[in-house]
């Protein structure tokens, strides 16, 4: 088992080579354009399997959750990319997030409301891709709209091509409004660093960030006013805020209270919990380890600091008041749930049991992952390769499948770190340098997701295919679109052989053929020769693959 109290990995990244790169340099053409194409590959898609047939059910009236998107994060890296690049080499890269025709799709994009690091933390934050710049630097300064301009520039980039949800995510208050007058906290601070009496201007801020930019058209569906709040953050390489349950209460309350008299179009989204565990309620925290009466203990619940940092499911929806300002729906980060070991299935028992805690209290609630990437002592080294792309895909699987979720969340869009961070990579550092753009097969993996289940899809019933080991597979209809998608993992080593029985798709028509797209070692979301639903399909080893109908 890997150790699951220490700092967050993601933030140690470690340099080495690349293997399998994609460069997209200043002046070359960028690959992505073939994607999703009507060029036809040869019928990989048709080859004969190594095993048997495998009967795949799909039930359009079995239904599941509504889906609302699949994003990522610009965070820091996109400020320094869409402030410092050529025109041309940002708009690739925002193809590549963005686009449907030349990328994958994305259909939520997260922005980082910063806390003014970049000022003040300079000793703390030694990476300067790590601060961020805030919108107003001190209680008395009028605020300055030119801040987080790459951020801005990608914003409007998503806006243009199609995006339909943007989260604004804020990872500490202003500098100002802190304790200790830094971006992230130390041990003298207490339970958080947000000063007790300036709730209200925290709330205000955030207001005053969500009314400019609706003012500006580019307005945000959601505001997410605390992040990871279990962790201690102290002293942490990025900005950060710890906040107990009193505390989390205080900041939703307040900022519900501002928006709506401000008559502001924004939900909040809450509370971005750091991992599935502290989500769960101490009974069932004790059946997923086992030990009768054991509780959450990672992070600040260990009693460092006073009150509780754990039950988020039952402290946010367990609350009427809390659940209403939220909207029935939880949002938690799935890092170190990507393992299914024996004893401690984070996989796939896990996601059972934080399901089942949700609908304790709200039957159905509605649930977001909001933010993943690979941590722990599988976390360092970039790698290309199909490898995280599958072990990726696994997750995304078992989130939609098992936890449900509405939305999953890719961490950080671009990253320049040695690390398995990022969807698409970069060299460039520094102005002058290399503008670098590196394609992993991660990004084309979530684009088998988010490129064909879009928002207002919802999941159906798929049987036939639930093996982590072997082949995974999730089926979605689009009422709006007539469009069937099903999306099949296969992690193994050999060619799985499908029949497909489709049967009570809304509408009473069936699907007659499907347009396959595949991600494999050889593929990057390539278009396939048309099936027919009738005829068995090959899903190709190691890879991906999206079957689109229409009825």
């Amino acid at each position: 088992m890997r150790n699951v109290h220490g700092n967050k990995a993601r933030f140690l990244p470690r340099l080495g080579a690349l293997s399998l790169s994609v460069m997209l340099f200043s002046g070359m053409a960028s690959s992505a354009g073939a994607a999703g194409s009507d060029t036809t590959e040869s019928t990989i898609a048709q080859k004969p399997a190594q095993t048997g047939v495998q009967q795949i059910t799909i039930n359009g009236q079995q239904r599941y959750q509504e889906i609302d998107g699949f994003g990522a994060s610009g965070a820091w890296s996109i400020d320094h990319i869409g402030s410092e690049w050529s025109e041309k080499n940002k708009n690739k890269v925002a193809d590549l997030l963005f686009s449907q025709d030349k990328g994958i799709g994305l259909s939520i994009w997260r922005f980082n409301i910063g806390a003014g690091s970049v000022d003040t933390d300079q000793d703390i934050i030694s990476d300067p891709w790590r601060r961020a710049e805030s919108f107003k630097s001190g209680e008395d300064k009028p605020y300055d709209w030119s801040k987080q301009a790459g951020q801005q520039w990608f914003l409007q980039a998503a806006k243009k091509r199609g995006v339909e949800e943007t989260v604004a995510f804020v990872n500490s208050p202003p500098v100002w409004m802190t304790k200790n007058g830094h971006g992230q906290p130390d041990p003298s601070v207490g339970s958080t660093n947000l000063k007790e009496d300036y709730i209200d201007d925290y709330a205000v801020f955030l207001a005053d960030v969500m009314e400019h930019f609706h003012k500006q058209k580019l307005g945000f569906d959601y505001i997410s006013p605390i992040n990871e709040p279990t962790w201690d953050w102290n002293r942490a390489g990025q900005e950060g805020n710890r906040y107990n349950i009193e505390d989390i209460k205080k900041v939703l309350i307040a900022l519900d209270k501002e928006l709506h008299k401000r008559g502001i179009d924004t939900e909040v989204d809450a509370i971005e919990a750091v991992e599935y565990l502290s989500l769960l309620d101490n009974d069932m925290y004790a059946t997923y380890t086992g030990k009768a009466g054991s509780t959450y203990t990672s992070g600040n619940a260990g009693g460092a600091f006073e009150g509780k940092y754990s039950e988020y499911i039952k402290e946010m929806l367990g609350d009427p008041q809390i659940a209403g300002i939220i909207g029935n729906k939880m949002s938690a980060h799935s890092y170190w749930s990507d393992e299914a070991k024996p004893g401690d299935d984070r996989l796939v028992r896990l996601r059972e049991l934080v399901r089942e805690n949700l609908n304790r209290y709200v039957q159905d609630a509605k649930f977001w992952m909001s933010e993943y990437c690979i941590l722990g002592d599988r976390g360092p080294g970039r790698d290309l390769t199909m490898d995280t792309a599958l072990d990726v895909a696994k997750v995304i699987h078992y989130d939609m499948v098992t936890t449900q979720a509405s939305a999953w969340q890719w961490w950080l869009a671009v990253s320049k770190e040695d690390y398995k961070d990022g969807l698409v990579y970069t060299d460039y550092k520094n102005p002058g340098d290399t503008q670098s753009i590196i394609e992993s097969k991660t990004l084309w993996a979530l684009g088998n997701y988010s490129k064909f289940v879009r928002p207002g899809a919802q999941r159906i019933d798929l049987q036939g295919a639930n093996d982590p080991n072997g082949l995974m597979g999730s089926a979605y209809y689009h009422t709006g679109d007539k469009q069937l998608s099903v999306v099949f993992v296969n992690s193994s080593d050999e060619a799985k052989t499908i029949h497909l029985d489709v049967t009570n798709l809304p509408g009473g028509k069936d699907v007659k053929q499907f347009k396959p797209y595949l991600t494999s070692d050889h593929a990057d979301l390539k278009k396939q020769s048309t099936v027919s639903v009738k005829k068995d399909i090959t899903i190709p080893a190691r890879s991906l693959m999206t079957l689109v109908g229409k009825n």
